[in-house]
């Protein structure tokens, strides 16, 4: 019996302090700057950037392609071609949608059809030295370039 009552009163003592997390506030202060200092700066994607791989394979054709970034508008450059997108960056998500760009007389190239289908099923951007390069992926593929 006397194990009984030890046992409802330590019940009773534990059930009605208050958890460890609540105890301190000055330790639970300290968590948000500790998650703030967690998160990377993630470049962004503006700027002027040599497309340097599709899918891993440097683009098939004769002319290179370039990538001009503002904040809201991604376009592709090849020769007399301009394909854009309008652009939205959170961090490493992105999301492009298409918009009329400068078409030429010619075909596209197959390089350039690649490029159109990933940045516009593009969803994730990675970047690597230091912002230096980046890569550009989703359902489409992936698009690899550097800045310039």
């Amino acid at each position: 019996m006397k194990h009984v009552l030890l046992a409802t009163a330590l019940l009773s003592v534990a059930a009605c302090s208050k958890p460890a997390e609540q105890q301190s506030p000055a330790n639970n202060a300290e968590s948000p700057a500790t998650n703030e200092a967690a998160q990377e700066v993630v470049p962004s994607l503006e700027g002027i950037w040599s497309i340097d791989q599709l899918n891993g394979k440097n683009p098939d054709q004769i002319w290179p392609m370039s990538a001009e970034v503002t904040k809201d508008k991604f376009t592709i450059v090849s020769e007399c071609r301009r394909m854009s997108w309008s652009m939205k960056q959170d961090r490493n998500l992105v999301q492009f949608t298409p918009i009329p760009g400068g078409e030429c007389g010619r075909v596209r190239s197959p390089a350039e059809i690649v490029a159109d289908k990933t940045i516009k099923l593009g969803s994730i951007a990675v970047f690597s030295d230091g912002g230096r390069t980046a890569q550009i992926s989703g359902a489409g593929g992936t698009l690899s370039m550097t800045r310039k």
